[in-house]
């Protein structure tokens, strides 16, 4: 009986050998993008390794070139996904994991802004409202408090604006409180942030972000970005603590451990910040002889932020503040909704229209815009100012467009700044293309970096026919590079394309120049 046994288990062990051998054996005719098997970006297995395009999607000499430049040494360890389409067709020219899940980086920028684009409509506008609560005396002395209440406006701002201040903006406010008769405030100003409901950052960020610029926490009301910006200079010899030029607010304090390096030597200069907290050191090296180095960071609690600049900027205006600069979050929630009962409006602040703040979001890849409109999606259509319900309203909207596999859509945020962000090719490019069909379709499309001209991509394809065709949003985190949107052809036939690279090794300039190629390759077929 035991030998019988044996035999038997020889026996299916044979034939599920066979089996297997048989499918590895067939595995090049299995579709590119066939489902079944999600990635790990972080570390993909063998039967995740870049599957071949179909010899039917390769069969057209342009798929077959663009096969021919992906198939590049320096990528042999990584991951590709390609979706190509000509719009309005069926049939994509060319597929590679296309349904296959990839950390996209900055590429998730495009499902916020046509999310926010197609939710709140393109002339969208936000409103900022400055109150006081308290009697104004004969004497234009306020007994009471000043508020200024958030909407989630991302652009309180001058840093993006052409001619445009911050300071002036804030002088503006103070010049409104001025002709509501108030010469000065014996309460607080209280920042009203409470429109969002969760944590400034996604808990998916990397902690080396955390006290970076481009990781600013997002709070409802915020100025100057939520981030600080000030200049360096060496000193006059080697060894000689380094300059750094006053910041304009007391909010932050920098703490000066930085030295001038010789003439020779890079420039290294940090800032570094606890977690919590507002004292910034800068360390590090400055050459001597050196122009100035920018330091910058993002501030711990941005709504407070905003109410200290504003109660300076009161001052600076010739408006004295006895109380202190106030974070309404940190109040009573009764006392929140109390403090507008005999409050009187004196001023409301209107943003630029929504067009103008996705071309913010996407030129220059501003993170902080992005998660501010995905929490404003998750309070307007959901009730609930957080990363989670602004991704639920960006999944629904997707539903309804038709995007495929939205099970498998994976958002934590708005900015693409999360490692745990998935999404597919295939789904970027059904957005992209729906995005073709709506009237407002040019705010998107002008939103876009434009390749060799201006955003992101400002410094690619020059010199090609790529030139001012490409309209195309990048995404960069380590290890995952990508660009998505739209380009041209000599026939004027307009190409919509998706191409995400993971787990690269090589330098980033060299996946950069795999994707121009083929951006080339596509702006330069046709005209026979």
């Amino acid at each position: 009986m035991e030998v019988q046994m044996k035999a038997l288990k020889f026996l299916v062990t044979c034939v599920i050998l066979v089996t297997l051998a048989g499918c590895c054996g067939h595995h090049a005719a299995c579709p590119a993008g066939s489902r079944g098997v999600s990635a790990d970006v972080s570390a993909p297995p063998a039967a995740l390794a870049p599957s071949e395009p179909d010899a039917e999607k390769t069969a057209n000499p342009l798929a077959a070139q663009i096969a021919d430049i992906l198939d590049a040494p320096e990528t042999r360890n990584a991951f590709w996904g390609v979706y190509i389409k000509r719009a309005g067709e069926e049939a994509p020219l060319f597929a590679l994991n296309e349904e296959r899940g990839f950390m996209p980086a900055s590429n998730m920028k495009i499902y916020t802004t046509s999310a926010a684009l197609c939710k709140l409509g393109k002339d969208h506008v936000f409103h900022t409202g400055i109150f006081y609560r308290g009697a104004v005396d004969g004497q234009g002395i306020l007994n009471g408090d000043l508020i200024i209440r958030g909407s989630g406006d991302p652009s309180i701002s001058g840093r993006y604006r052409d001619g445009v201040e911050t300071q002036a903006i804030l002088a503006a406010w103070a010049e409104a409180v001025k002709a509501a008769g108030i010469k000065v405030i014996r309460g607080r100003v209280i920042a009203d942030s409470t429109y969002f409901s969760d944590n400034g950052i996604s808990s998916t960020w990397e902690n080396g972000y955390l006290t970076d610029w481009y990781a600013a926490p997002s709070s409802a009301l915020s100025v100057d970005d939520n981030w600080f910006l000030t200049n360096a200079l060496p000193g006059e010899k080697v060894g000689d603590p380094i300059r750094i030029e006053p910041l304009e607010t007391a909010y932050v304090t920098l703490k000066n451990d930085a030295v001038t390096s010789v003439s020779s030597a890079a420039d290294t200069l940090v800032c570094l910040r606890q977690i919590e907290g507002n004292i910034v050191t800068v360390s590090g090296w400055l050459p001597l002889g050196s122009e100035r180095s920018r330091l910058r960071g993002c501030v711990y609690d941005g709504s407070l932020y905003a109410a200290t600049l504003v109660r300076e900027a009161l001052i600076r205006n010739g408006i004295p503040v006895a109380g202190t600069a106030a974070d309404a979050g940190q109040m009573d929630p009764g006392e929140i909704g109390a403090m507008y009962d005999s409050a009187t409006l004196v001023h409301t602040h209107v943003s630029p229209p929504l067009s103008e703040i996705i071309a913010i979001v996407n030129k220059p890849s501003q993170n902080f815009y992005a998660d501010m409109l995905l929490k404003v999606l998750g309070k307007q259509f959901a009730g609930d100012g957080s990363f989670s319900a602004g991704r639920d309203v960006v999944r629904d909207f997707l539903r309804s467009i038709g995007a495929p596999n939205i099970e498998d859509f994976t958002m934590v945020d708005g900015s693409g700044l999360g490692r745990k962000n998935l999404v597919q090719p295939r789904q970027s490019v059904r957005l992209l293309e729906y995005m073709t069909t709506r009237r407002d379709f040019t705010a998107f499309y002008d939103s876009l970096p434009i390749a060799g001209m201006d955003g992101t991509t400002g410094g690619r394809m020059k010199n090609t026919p790529a030139l001012g065709n490409v309209h195309a949003k990048t995404g960069f985190i380590t290890g995952a590079r990508a660009l998505s949107g739209y380009v041209d052809d000599q026939d004027g036939n307009r190409w919509i394309f998706s191409m995400m690279c993971n787990n690269f090794t090589c330098p980033v300039g060299r996946i950069d120049a795999i994707i121009d190629r083929v951006c080339v390759a596509l702006a330069s077929s046709g005209g026979e």
